[in-house]
Protein backbone atom coordinates (compact mmCIF):
# COMPACT_ATOMS: atom_id res chain seq x y z
CA UNK A 1 0.00 0.00 0.00
CA UNK A 2 2.88 2.55 0.57
CA UNK A 3 3.91 2.36 -3.09
CA UNK A 4 0.61 3.44 -3.96
CA UNK A 5 0.50 6.01 -1.84
CA UNK A 6 4.21 7.07 -3.11
CA UNK A 7 3.30 7.49 -6.50
CA UNK A 8 0.14 8.59 -6.11
CA UNK A 9 1.99 11.85 -3.81
CA UNK A 10 4.76 11.99 -6.46
CA UNK A 11 2.83 12.25 -9.15
CA UNK A 12 0.19 15.01 -7.82
CA UNK A 13 3.59 16.93 -6.30
CA UNK A 14 5.22 16.76 -9.71
CA UNK A 15 2.23 17.68 -11.56
CA UNK A 16 1.12 20.88 -9.13
CA UNK A 17 4.99 21.49 -9.13
CA UNK A 18 5.46 21.78 -13.07
CA UNK A 19 1.87 23.65 -13.24
CA UNK A 20 3.09 26.38 -11.06
CA UNK A 21 6.32 26.99 -12.73
CA UNK A 22 4.20 27.04 -16.24
CA UNK A 23 2.62 29.56 -14.76
CA UNK A 24 5.16 32.31 -14.12
CA UNK A 25 7.25 31.14 -17.30
CA UNK A 26 6.72 32.80 -21.30
CA UNK A 27 5.75 30.18 -23.58
CA UNK A 28 9.06 27.94 -24.26
CA UNK A 29 9.43 26.17 -27.65
CA UNK A 30 11.53 22.91 -27.61
CA UNK A 31 13.33 21.78 -30.82
CA UNK A 32 10.71 23.70 -33.01
CA UNK A 33 7.07 22.79 -33.06
CA UNK A 34 8.18 19.31 -31.80
CA UNK A 35 7.37 20.39 -28.35
CA UNK A 36 6.05 23.67 -26.59
CA UNK A 37 5.79 24.39 -23.43
CA UNK A 38 2.79 26.98 -22.96
CA UNK A 39 0.00 27.55 -20.53
CA UNK A 40 -3.34 26.81 -21.46
CA UNK A 41 -6.92 26.95 -19.30
CA UNK A 42 -8.98 23.86 -20.29
CA UNK A 43 -12.35 25.60 -18.89
CA UNK A 44 -15.81 24.04 -19.36
CA UNK A 45 -19.15 25.58 -17.76
CA UNK A 46 -19.78 22.73 -15.58
CA UNK A 47 -16.23 23.03 -13.98
CA UNK A 48 -18.26 25.94 -12.07
CA UNK A 49 -21.42 24.15 -10.65
CA UNK A 50 -20.76 23.17 -7.18
CA UNK A 51 -22.53 19.78 -7.55
CA UNK A 52 -20.39 18.54 -10.21
CA UNK A 53 -17.24 19.64 -8.33
CA UNK A 54 -18.53 17.46 -5.38
CA UNK A 55 -19.75 14.30 -7.36
CA UNK A 56 -15.48 14.68 -8.89
CA UNK A 57 -14.58 14.56 -5.60
CA UNK A 58 -16.66 11.41 -4.65
CA UNK A 59 -16.18 9.74 -8.11
CA UNK A 60 -12.03 10.13 -7.04
CA UNK A 61 -12.43 8.98 -3.27
CA UNK A 62 -14.38 6.07 -4.49
CA UNK A 63 -11.28 5.34 -6.86
CA UNK A 64 -9.02 4.86 -4.04
CA UNK A 65 -11.06 3.22 -2.25
CA UNK A 66 -11.66 0.68 -5.01
CA UNK A 67 -7.89 0.62 -5.45
CA UNK A 68 -7.47 -0.04 -1.84
CA UNK A 69 -10.32 -2.73 -1.93
CA UNK A 70 -8.84 -4.97 -4.78
CA UNK A 71 -5.28 -4.47 -3.37
CA UNK A 72 -6.39 -6.11 -0.03
CA UNK A 73 -8.91 -8.28 -1.29
CA UNK A 74 -5.97 -9.60 -3.27
CA UNK A 75 -8.38 -9.81 -6.63
CA UNK A 76 -6.10 -7.47 -8.64
CA UNK A 77 -3.59 -4.92 -7.77
CA UNK A 78 -0.82 -7.62 -6.75
CA UNK A 79 2.52 -6.37 -8.48
CA UNK A 80 4.61 -3.05 -7.17
CA UNK A 81 4.11 -2.03 -10.87
CA UNK A 82 0.51 -2.13 -10.71
CA UNK A 83 0.12 -0.65 -7.32
CA UNK A 84 2.68 2.36 -9.15
CA UNK A 85 0.56 2.18 -11.81
CA UNK A 86 -2.53 2.92 -9.68
CA UNK A 87 -0.72 5.49 -7.29
CA UNK A 88 0.19 7.70 -10.15
CA UNK A 89 -3.41 7.31 -12.06
CA UNK A 90 -4.68 8.90 -8.43
CA UNK A 91 -2.33 11.14 -8.24
CA UNK A 92 -3.09 12.43 -11.47
CA UNK A 93 -7.07 12.72 -10.81
CA UNK A 94 -5.98 14.27 -8.18
CA UNK A 95 -3.92 16.96 -9.57
CA UNK A 96 -6.20 17.56 -12.46
CA UNK A 97 -9.39 17.47 -9.62
CA UNK A 98 -7.25 20.32 -7.50
CA UNK A 99 -6.90 22.57 -10.41
CA UNK A 100 -11.27 21.90 -10.92
CA UNK A 101 -11.78 23.10 -7.24
CA UNK A 102 -9.37 25.69 -6.95
CA UNK A 103 -9.54 27.52 -10.52
CA UNK A 104 -12.38 26.26 -12.26
CA UNK A 105 -10.59 25.07 -14.92
CA UNK A 106 -7.40 22.70 -15.98
CA UNK A 107 -3.60 23.74 -16.82
CA UNK A 108 -2.62 22.67 -19.28
CA UNK A 109 0.71 23.09 -20.81
CA UNK A 110 2.37 20.12 -23.36
CA UNK A 111 1.47 21.45 -26.92
CA UNK A 112 2.99 18.71 -29.36
CA UNK A 113 1.31 20.30 -32.37
CA UNK A 114 -0.52 17.44 -33.83
CA UNK A 115 -2.62 16.64 -30.54
CA UNK A 116 -4.87 18.13 -27.93
CA UNK A 117 -2.67 20.19 -25.21
CA UNK A 118 -2.36 17.89 -22.01
CA UNK A 119 -0.52 18.25 -18.44
CA UNK A 120 1.81 16.10 -16.65
CA UNK A 121 -1.44 14.98 -14.63
CA UNK A 122 -2.80 13.12 -17.74
CA UNK A 123 0.41 11.91 -18.63
CA UNK A 124 0.02 9.99 -14.95
CA UNK A 125 -3.87 9.01 -15.87
CA UNK A 126 -2.68 7.51 -18.99
CA UNK A 127 0.66 6.02 -18.28
CA UNK A 128 -0.44 4.57 -14.65
CA UNK A 129 -3.49 2.82 -15.67
CA UNK A 130 -1.39 1.40 -18.57
CA UNK A 131 1.54 0.10 -16.03
CA UNK A 132 -1.21 -1.18 -13.50
CA UNK A 133 -3.20 -3.20 -16.14
CA UNK A 134 0.06 -4.25 -17.56
CA UNK A 135 1.21 -5.68 -14.10
CA UNK A 136 -2.30 -7.39 -13.72
CA UNK A 137 -0.93 -9.70 -16.42
CA UNK A 138 0.95 -12.61 -14.85
CA UNK A 139 4.17 -12.28 -15.55
CA UNK A 140 5.80 -15.73 -16.66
Amino acid sequence: MLVLLTFAAIAFLFDQTTKCVVQTRPALSLGGRLLQLREVHHRKRIYGRAGFRATLIVVWCAAAIAAVWLHSSGWFLHSRAALAGMGCALGGAAGNLLDILRRQHVVDFIDLGWWPVFNLADVAIVGGLLLAFWGMVPQQ
